[in-house]
This record gives C-alpha cells, sequence and structure tokens, in this order.
C-alpha cells in the first residue's frame, strides 16, 4: 500500500495502480497538499488533463497547487522558451513534430541545462498514466527526475497504446530502474463503491494471473460476470449481443452500459450501434471519417452537396435510404409525385436548387428529427453540423479547417459519453460504467490481447458478459 506521505517523502519512484484502485484520489489529495511552488503534473491526453482539472475542481484544490499539461504540451511549450540550448527551432505556424520535440526536450532534460530553471518553478513532477509513456517521453521524465522529486503511477497491465516509431520503454528493464516501486494500491475501490466487493477482489486476482501470463476460464467468474458463447452464425451472435445489451438496460434503466467491440473495425461498431436503439458511439478525438466526409462537402453547392451530405447522413443514421430519397426528389422537381412532400424531401429540394452550407445544415437536421431515423453517431453529426454553421457564417474560412478547430476544442474538453455507448479498448480506457458488454473478445485475427482483455473486464462496476468462443481468454 502507498499513501500521500510516500509520495511526498520520495525523490523518485512509481505507484502500480491498478484500475479501479483510486489513483486519481491518491493523485487529487497529494496536490491539495503543495506549499510554495506548483507541481507539475503530467499525464497523455488532453482527455486526461480535462479529467483531471475537473477532479481536482470538483475536490477544491486551488488552481496555484499545481501545473497541468500533456507530456507532449509541455515539451512544447519548453522547447518554445529553450529553442538554442534544446537544439530545435520549432515555428508556431507549423503543425508540431511531437516525436522530434520530444527528443529535444529529452537530450535537453537529460542534459541538466536547465535543472536550476525547473527547480525554480516547480516543487515537484507527477506523471499519470506511465504505461502509456514512449520511449522520448520517458527520456524527459527521467530527465526531469534529476531536477526536482517526481514520482510516475501507472499500470503496466493497462498498457495498450503503442506510438509506431516511437515505442514504449519495457517496464521492468527500463522503467522500474528509472523510478523504483513505492508501492501498489490494493483496494478496489470502483467495486467496493458499488457494492460489487465481490468482482473487485476477483479483478485483482486474475489481473495478476493475466500479468503471469496465466490464462483465466471465464466459467469460474463470480455471479457477476457471464460468459456467452459464439456460434459460427454472425447474424445469431449479432441478435444474442444486443438481446443482452437490451435485457441490461430494461432491468437497470437508469444505470450506465460500456460496450467493447472491436478495436480495429470501426464499422462493426457503428453498425452495433446502428441495430441497437439508445446506443452511441464513442468516437476516436482525430475524427478520420469525419474530416473525410468533410474533404466532400467542402466548396460543394446544390446537387454536389446533396450528394456529400447523403453519402454522410448513411455512415451516421439509420433509415436514409439515399436511393429513395434521391428519386423522391426528382419525381417532385418534375411534377411527377402524387403524395405532397415532407420536412426532409423540402429540404432536400432546396439544397440540391443551388443550395449551400446554410440549406445542407437545415436538411441535416430535418433528416434528424424525422422520427423513422435516428442519428447514432451523435458526436459526428454534431461537429459536422457547427462545421457547417460556422463555415457558413464565416469568411474567408474552408470546412475542413474550422472541423480541425472544433476537433482540438473537444479534444481539450474531453468526451461526453453517451449512457450507453459502443467502442474500443482504446477508446474507453480510463472510463467506467455500470455495466459492461464486450462483444468479441476473441474474434480471430484480432483476440484480445492480456492487456486489452484486462481493460476490458475492469470497465464495469457492477457487471461484465463477455461474448467469445471460448471460455478460456487470451
Amino acid at each position: 500500500m502507498v499513501d500521500i506521505p510516500d509520495i511526498l517523502r520520495a525523490q523518485r519512484g512509481h505507484v502500480v495502480a491498478p484500475a479501479g484502485c483510486g489513483k486519481t484520489e491518491l493523485i487529487a489529495k497529494t496536490i491539495a497538499m503543495a506549499k510554495g511552488k506548483p507541481m507539475l503534473v503530467l499525464t497523455h491526453t488532453t482527455a486526461g488533463v480535462a479529467a483531471l482539472r475537473q477532479r481536482l475542481k470538483r475536490d477544491g484544490v486551488p488552481p496555484s497547487n499545481y501545473r497541468l499539461n500533456t507530456i507532449a504540451g509541455w515539451a512544447l511549450n519548453l522547447i518554445s522558451m529553450f529553442p538554442e540550448r534544446g537544439g530545435y527551432l520549432h515555428n508556431p505556424l507549423d503543425a508540431p513534430n511531437y516525436l522530434a520535440v520530444q527528443n529535444a526536450i529529452g537530450a535537453l532534460c537529460a542534459s541538466g541545462d536547465i535543472n536550476p530553471e525547473i527547480n525554480a518553478t516547480y516543487s515537484r513532477a507527477l506523471v499519470d498514466e506511465y504505461q502509456d509513456c514512449s520511449a522520448s517521453q520517458h527520456l524527459i521524465i527521467s530527465g526531469l527526475a534529476n531536477a526536482i522529486p517526481t514520482v510516475v503511477f501507472g499500470d503496466p497491465m493497462q498498457a495498450i497504446f503503442g506510438f509506431g516509431g516511437d515505442p514504449l520503454p519495457d517496464w521492468a528493464t527500463q522503467v522500474v530502474p528509472t523510478f523504483p516501486e513505492l508501492g501498489r494500491l490494493e483496494t478496489p475501490w470502483r467495486w467496493n463503491n458499488a457494492g460489487a466487493r465481490d468482482l473487485g477482489s476477483w479483478l485483482l486476482a486474475i489481473r495478476d494471473m493475466l500479468a503471469a501470463n496465466q490464462r483465466i476460464d471465464i466459467r469460474t467468474l463470480p455471479a457477476r460476470v457471464t460468459w456467452h458463447s459464439l456460434g459460427t452464425d454472425y447474424a445469431a451472435n449479432s441478435a444474442a449481443q444486443i438481446s443482452l445489451q437490451y435485457e441490461i438496460a430494461k432491468a437497470y434503466p437508469d444505470e450506465t452500459i460500456l460496450i467493447i467491440g472491436d478495436s480495429i473495425q470501426a464499422n462493426s461498431r457503428h453498425s452495433f450501434a446502428s441495430r441497437a436503439k439508445g446506443v452511441g458511439v464513442v468516437e476516436p478525438v482525430d475524427f478520420r471519417d469525419v474530416v473525410q466526409f468533410a474533404n466532400q462537402m467542402d466548396g460543394k453547392t446544390g446537387h454536389e452537396l446533396f450528394e456529400a451530405c447523403l453519402a454522410f447522413l448513411i455512415a451516421v443514421m439509420t433509415n436514409v435510404y439515399g436511393d429513395k430519397l434521391k428519386a423522391r426528389v426528382q419525381s417532385i422537381l418534375s411534377n411527377r409525385n402524387r403524395t405532397p412532400p415532407n420536412g426532409p424531401e423540402l429540404a432536400a429540394i432546396s439544397l440540391v436548387q443551388g443550395g449551400g452550407y446554410v440549406e445542407a445544415v437545415d436538411f441535416l437536421k430535418s433528416m434528424a428529427s424525422d422520427r423513422d431515423r435516428r442519428v447514432y453517431r451523435h458526436s459526428a453529426f454534431n461537429i459536422t453540423v457547427e462545421a457547417l454553421q460556422t463555415t457558413a457564417a464565416t469568411q474567408g474560412t474552408d470546412l475542413p479547417s474550422v472541423i480541425a478547430s472544433l476537433r482540438e476544442k473537444r479534444r481539450h474538453a474531453g468526451r461526453s459519453i453517451p449512457p450507453k455507448a459502443v467502442g474500443s479498448t482504446l477508446l474507453l480506457k480510463g472510463l467506467e460504467a455500470d455495466h459492461v458488454v464486450i462483444l468479441d473478445a476473441d474474434r480471430p485475427g484480432n483476440t484480445m490481447s492480456k492487456e486489452h482483455l484486462y481493460v476490458a473486464l475492469t470497465r464495469g462496476a457492477k457487471s461484465v458478459s463477455v461474448f467469445s468462443r471460448r471460455p478460456i481468454l487470451p
């Protein structure tokens, strides 16, 4: 076990923090003890920064106690202050080369040349989610620890992110020698607080088994965890998964559900949400396909913009029936219609007849308000509508640039998660819900690793449902 005094006494070290064991609480309480100079608090994602800031604000921790940033953001700020000593000049008008910036700052921190400045600015450093540190980021934090006391928090069993050419450092041979273990968190607060102490205890036990490369038999789980066998009939598997989600939602109407789908095939997660009423999609922060749709809409008017809007709607909404709608629009324009046009059809006609972004917004909104249709990718729909509105109202802007700006705002603000949401382990890591449903734990070609499996199993505070072909995983 480790507590606040252990952290405040340490010159350098790491805290092993299994999922749901009070890591954020410990960090927040430690920051609350800051005196004199603020603590430097770093993590990996802007969403993580937003979540920490929200927690500190909720706990009434004075902003003067800390300086909070991503590792990459802090490195970018630092290189702008010390370009000559860092040996790297970043043009603020260009997109950052984060790997180059981090390598430069890592070398600068390791050299000790800015130790006096760091020591004069911060009292100590706390780094969250250290299992997700890349090699270049590990070099930065290692150098930082030569200037001020530094404690890192992480769990190697939750290391599921990769950085391509900037790999994760090995925990045992690189992290532990640099930051010796101060202790580990051992109380499963997430489950104890939810009245599911048995589930929390089991998850801690299987974490040790998975860490030792042992496999776990899902059939031995406590009553709060159920295994559902997948067969060879895709339609039957899909129907069973949707049916279970409905059963949980009906039994616990005021409780939240996270549904964990394939980490590679986003379309499979979108398909689930399109067929499961009330389930929303958790989008990646880069909104990659939304950007592609914005590129297709950019500068278009009339029929071309109508076609681009239809393609977008088919990706985010049920029952679009694009070909049918196009035929209906042509029939109305040719005065061959036997029934009067409805709201979406009138909006479509206004767009087809030379309309621009304003008419495109009217069309999208009209389609969304039709009770026979349902938007299941609300974040993607909303950011696209806002981008069209902003571009229409602002001279000299283009749609892709506005989308990029809105995306960055959302990245810093953190994501809004629907009460019933489907995503991947990468998208849902760090989140929790009352119930979790794992759709396909051993899909051929993309079987969950022990780390992905552990992350998935630990998202639900009250129940876990696992679909797989075999009961022994991973």
